[in-house]
């Protein structure tokens, strides 16, 4: 059987598993809720093994956007490879928007002209690698971890646009909509993301940004756009406001609105790109870790063979009737010793599935707790600082801020903020209550019955 190829479309929280044998689809899933963190990655992983059978090895290639991920346009002069990843390093350092390490690629841009760009891509470094363990404990090796452009930037020289020409590139999904600026070769020259999904109730709102979008090239680059181009599944309402409002002619590619059409165009990238968050070096620990399972497999097998060519060899040159028996009876070992080693490499291969996912898991309780705090924390709480920081005997959560209201009022909500954290899922052990907080500021004579009372909070989450 040919070897499958994966491709995971995680755009904007609409995730799908797909998988091409020979560039036909084989077997797909589609997540019906959105998947927004890497918890609910590692979930959605476990559903698609329910639903395919991804025991077919393959190597697989992730096309993701996420509200995180930055896309700049950067000229630069003529210089050679390693001085230009020098140069973008630095690049990458002084203008990231998080403070997490980032992780980086770069697409390399010539035009006519001899001018030359990089459009620059970056993302969180724990956002790819909690992304790539969540891959390869569901069995799959991840080889590309591509931006949406380099999917555009492959598929527009496929279609009726002249190289030449100025093209915006809609790609609309429910939650956001990518605007992407390139050249009819596919050359990407600018990207920018709306915060609203391409329904039929922001038709007028998206008129309005692609307008802006066309004079901002006129202004920027000193060409006009020659077409809109429309990709994706938007609301068919989108399609015909954008005809009658937008300044360009717009184009709807049916071909585009496939629900597979991203993970399809994914399969088919070059194995070398620049624009991929999977370094080469990366790309062979992957190798050896996969290579290292199928080598459990493979001991397997070894050991059969050479159990059953034993027997053959023992049937050669043994009498018919005593020997027969010696053989059969060797036979029925090997066969109960290969059982035993089969259940024992799968019980391991589970454990260590676990394993990892616990571990990719694990990573992310900073971002879970700070994803669902905004429910936890009362009306009448402020709180002006979180951290939490991981040592070797767990979590450390501390929470700063300020109560509103009547002291009895104050304390019944701070306790029944407490509880609330004390108890599942989070069962945050508070070794430093509100309370201790308040009786410095009695001692100190800084509290009356009716303020804005200050608090400290500090836990553990085991």
């Amino acid at each position: 059987m040919a070897r499958a190829n994966y491709a995971i479309s995680w755009l904007y929280g609409e995730f799908r598993v797909a998988r091409f044998i020979k560039g036909e689809l084989d077997a797909q899933w589609a997540s019906e809720e959105l998947v927004n963190t890497q918890a609910g990655l590692i979930r959605a992983l476990d559903e698609a093994c329910n639903h395919m059978d991804l025991t077919v090895k393959g190597d697989v290639t992730v096309v993701h956007e996420h509200d995180l991920h930055t896309h700049d346009y950067l000229e630069v002069p003529t210089m050679k490879k390693r001085d230009l990843e020098k140069y973008l390093a630095r690049k990458v350092e002084q203008n990231k928007n998080f403070e997490e390490d980032a992780a980086w690629c770069y697409h390399q841009v010539r035009h006519q002209g001899g001018k030359e760009g990089v459009l620059l891509h970056q993302l969180p470094r724990n956002i790819v690698d909690s992304t790539v363990a969540a891959c390869t404990a569901a069995g799959l090796a991840p080889k590309r971890y591509v931006p949406l452009t380099e999917i555009v930037s492959d598929y527009i020289p496929t279609t009726d646009i002249e190289p030449s020409q100025m093209v915006i590139v809609l790609a609309c999904f429910d939650q956001r909509v990518e605007i992407i600026l390139a050249l009819g070769d596919g050359e990407a020259l600018f990207v920018r993301e709306l915060n609203y999904g391409a329904t039929a109730d922001m038709v007028e709102r998206l008129v309005t940004d692609v307008n802006r979008t066309v004079r901002y090239t006129k202004q920027q680059v000193g060409r006009s756009v020659d077409v809109a181009w429309v990709m994706g599944h938007p609301e068919w309402q989108v399609v015909e406001g954008l005809r009658e409002g937008v300044e360009v002619p717009v184009e709807f590619d049916a071909d585009a609105s496939d629900p597979n059409f991203w993970s399809l165009w994914a399969t088919r990238l070059s194995g070398k790109l620049s624009a991929n968050f999977i370094s080469a070096f990366e790309q062979k620990n992957i190798n050896v870790e996969m290579f290292r399972r199928v080598g459990v497999y493979t001991t397997a097998a070894v050991i059969v063979l050479s159990a059953l060519m034993t027997v053959l060899s023992s049937a050669l040159v043994a009498h018919r009737n005593d020997q027969m028996e010696e053989i059969m009876q060797r036979s029925d070992a090997v066969r109960t010793t290969i059982d035993s080693k089969e259940m024992m490499l799968a019980e391991l291969v589970t454990q260590q599935g676990h394993l990892d996912r616990l571990r990719a898991t694990s990573q992310n309780l900073p971002s879970l707790l700070m994803l669902h705090l905004s429910r936890l924390v009362p009306e009448d709480v402020t709180l002006t600082s979180v951290s939490v920081n991981q040592s070797p005997d767990g979590w450390h959560v501390e929470m700063q801020g300020r109560v509103h209201g009547y002291m009895r009022h104050g304390a019944r909500v701070l306790a029944g903020f407490e509880n609330r954290i004390s108890g599942p899922p989070w069962q945050i052990h508070v070794h430093q209550s509100f309370k201790s907080t308040w009786m410095e500021q009695f001692s100190q004579g800084k509290m009356g019955s009716a303020a804005e009372a200050g608090f400290f909070i500090a836990g553990s989450l085991q």
